[in-house]
């Protein structure tokens, strides 16, 4: 004969009219043809459940706290594990201690049955329940399969499968349920103990009767005001332990994307330096007040400076002095966000020269305040060395030029002068009308070549001071043809430093030299008299750089005859005049008074 003994935890029977909790206990016998005989017992526990649902509604709606965004769900801590968000130790000790004081079971359990935190756990659970393969079976399905179902915020009173109290409640993180707090392994102070059941238990899975039941009689009685506490008591830690968890998860989710934030930033900053520092061009950061606040090593390495000695200085310290105000105006510049190039002179610190090609770009902040500029230079020295060997033989071509146009002149006048000398001997030419020719043709030329002699001496070779120039053409004139006269004086009177190119000194020197020698050969018949030279700016245009000039040439002679005009001059030498202030645009009158006086007024845009 087999005998088993069995009990259902609490069935729940049915009628027509009513539904009634009750508990079950047979003692079945098997005969030898496995027929059971034996009795079955039903007990009406339906007063004993009724109170059970009082305790779960009363305490739900005292215990039931705002959740609020602990249980939306959340995509970050959606495979996270209990595990993973709580200290497990610091739980336990905290959990050990309280049990010190109420001796209350509890535990933290995940969603795999696994237990994270226990204290105050009953014997015939840690040293029979859990120990049997077949009854930690049934404490598993208990801890993950009969606590299922629990909302937030609520709690789960059950019978386990080796048929004590339990009780569950889930810990929520993100919406998402992550685990539970157990408590439990109790009976209820008024109910039945059913100790044949557990002897049976004891018989079926081997466990020591005796040490078994001694175990079971340790099993707290608790009232049901007491376990309506726990409950409450349980149900509020769930919901705290869910919200440390949640902030705790939220702010190491938020540290690692801060992390990752600040480790791309950091990468990001290390490319940027990479780049900014094995630049081929030299970068300057200058602050609002034109100091250098950053330099790539390109920009040290360009002024010969070690970093330390460029930053904080002001950015004229590198400048040379012509170039300091080209500085103090791009910095304005820069202040009204005008972007542009320009060309600086920078001084190293061995005080050698280092030009540059200069983009400068302005900085401003959100707020639109000027915040300094952003500056790539590029070393243009060695292109401006070459600009400078390039000038300098333009330059001396240039010299070479008038040097040889000057010659050339020169070879001209002498020519001219050995040709008169060559008629002046001959006793058939009597008339000498030709000498006089000659002579004033090599007076032309040798006002020609005082030019280019003035330009090839001066330090211009485009331009030349033309009051100068007046000066030297009209000594030579005297000298040529005062002939040891030294009662005819010469009255000058010019303005100084004013420049013409060629195309306005050459007829210029012309028209002097006709008019000074033309009054030295005809105003005078006696030993004195006076030949006045003024030369002045009029009026001077300060937009365009033009100017009115007006060359007045005088004497205090006998007067040009009345026959003569200058619309018909009929001599070579006056019409030359009229044709040279034709050519300059100008205008030329002729004063009859005492003597003779010629006044030409031109504009002309000034050489420096």
């Amino acid at each position: 004969m087999q005998k088993e003994n069995r009990e259902k935890p609490e069935p729940f029977t049915a009628t027509e009219s009513n539904a009634r909790w009750t508990r079950e206990e047979a003692d079945l016998k098997f005969d030898s043809n496995s027929i059971p005989e034996g009795f079955f017992i039903g007990r009406d526990v339906a007063e004993g459940r009724s109170e059970e649902r009082k305790i779960h509604n009363s305490t739900e709606k005292r215990t039931k706290p705002e959740m609020g965004n602990t249980f939306s769900p959340v995509p970050e801590v959606e495979n996270l594990e209990l595990a993973d968000i709580i200290d497990a130790r610091a739980i336990k000790s905290l959990m050990d201690d309280f049990n010190k004081l109420i001796h209350i079971t509890f535990a933290l359990v995940d969603l795999k049955g696994n237990i994270l935190v226990s204290s105050g756990w009953q014997d015939i659970c840690t040293r029979f329940h859990r120990v049997h393969p077949e009854t930690c079976k049934h404490c598993i399905e208990s801890d993950t399969k009969l606590s299922a179902g629990v909302l937030p915020g609520q709690f789960k009173l059950y019978r386990c499968r080796n048929n004590m109290w339990d009780i569950a409640t889930p810990i929520m993180v993100g919406g998402h349920h992550i685990g539970n707090i157990f408590s439990g392994q109790f009976f209820f102070e008024d109910e039945y103990v059913d100790y044949g059941f557990f002897r049976s238990q004891a018989r079926k899975y081997g466990f020591n009767e005796e040490e078994y039941m001694a175990a079971l009689e340790k099993v707290p009685r608790l009232s049901r005001e007491s376990v309506e506490a726990e409950m409450t008591f349980l149900t509020k830690l769930a919901h705290m332990i869910s919200q440390l968890s949640y902030s705790n998860t939220r702010l190491a989710h938020s540290l690692v994307e801060r992390d990752s934030f600040v480790n791309a930033l950091r990468e990001s900053e290390r490319r940027y330096r990479n780049i900014i520092e094995t630049a081929s061009e030299g970068i300057l950061i200058i602050d609002s007040e034109v100091r250098i606040s950053y330099a790539n090593k390109k920009m040290t390495d360009m002024l010969g400076c070690p970093l330390e000695e460029v930053t904080g200085r002001k950015m004229c310290d590198f400048v040379s002095e012509e170039s300091k105000d080209i500085v103090k105006l791009n910095q304005k510049r820069r202040r009204q966000g005008i972007n542009d190039s320009y060309e600086l002179k920078l001084v190293c610190k061995d005080g050698s020269s280092l030009w540059a090609l200069v983009n400068a770009k302005s900085l401003f902040d959100k707020d639109g305040k000027f915040m300094g500029s952003i500056s790539l230079l590029t070393d243009i020295t060695k292109r401006k060395e070459a600009e400078e060997a390039l000038a300098n033989i333009e330059v001396a071509r240039k010299k070479e030029i008038h040097h040889r146009i000057k010659n050339n002149l020169q070879v001209i006048s002498s020519l001219l002068d050995l040709q008169a000398e060559k008629f002046n001997n001959r006793e058939d030419i009597k008339d000498l009308e030709v000498l006089s020719a000659f002579r004033e043709s090599q007076d032309r030329v040798k006002s020609m070549a005082l030019i280019h002699e003035e330009l090839y001496r001066g330090g211009g070779l485009d331009t030349l001071n033309f009051s100068s120039y007046i000066e030297e053409l009209v000594e030579n004139l005297f000298r040529t043809y005062r002939l040891g006269n030294d009662n005819l004086r010469l009255n000058v009177t010019l303005e100084e430093n004013i420049f013409f190119d060629m195309d306005t000194a050459v007829p210029l020197g012309i028209i002097v030299n006709e008019l000074v020698s033309n009054s030295l050969k005809h105003a005078f018949t006696g030993n004195e008299g006076e030949i006045r030279i003024r030369f002045c700016r009029e009026e001077k245009n300060d937009k365009t750089q033009e100017s009115l000039f007006s060359l007045t040439i005088s004497d205090n002679g006998k007067g040009i005859p009345d026959n003569i005009e200058l619309e018909n001059p009929g001599t070579l030498g006056l019409k030359l005049v009229g044709i040279l202030v034709d050519q300059l645009d100008g205008n030329l009158e002729l004063g009859r008074g005492q003597g003779t006086e010629f006044r030409i007024s031109f504009r002309v845009l000034e050489k420096s």
